[in-house]
């Protein structure tokens, strides 16, 4: 079952994991770090839908991702301290983890209204939208920011 997950699951979320990692390289080890952790839930997969697994793969890879950022971090002894925090009260570190969970374009729609202080109406005329448009995508943001933060 695991090979056929590999099989019909791999393409895409390489690209995930690619887009996540920022290079091709960290991308394979996630992916293949994401796939290690399947083989040993193979009780668990059997009981879910396809559509389940599929986004169970997903949900694994961004935790494995976050660990690792989070490791990193420790690592390199450069965990952001409190008083680093950006305006909206996150770290550099959190803000990027938060970002991620988004789309790339409504990261970029969200980094653009929130940390360089972009206007509904400036970045209306910038991506060809009505201000309200804009409000909408940030709203829809908000909401898919809420729910991935709930799992």
């Amino acid at each position: 079952m695991i090979a056929e997950l590999y099989s019909l699951h791999r393409t895409e979320l390489l690209k995930y994991c690619c887009m996540i990692c920022g290079n091709v390289s960290d991308a394979e080890d996630l992916l293949q770090e994401t796939f290690v952790k399947a083989l040993s839930h193979p009780d668990f997969l059997e009981d879910l839908g396809e559509r389940e697994r599929r986004a169970w793969l997903y949900k694994v890879a961004r935790n494995l991702f976050f660990d690792a950022c989070r490791r990193r971090a420790l690592e390199q002894n450069k965990m952001p301290r409190p008083e680093e925090a950006v305006e909206g009260g996150f770290s550099d570190v959190e803000t990027a983890m938060l970002l991620s969970l988004l789309p790339p374009d409504a990261a970029e729609l969200f980094r653009k209204r929130y940390f360089e202080g972009y206007s509904s109406r400036e970045l209306a005329e910038l991506y060809g939208l009505s201000p309200s448009g804009v409000r909408a995508a940030l709203s829809r943001g908000r909401k898919e920011l809420r729910e991935s933060l709930k799992t």
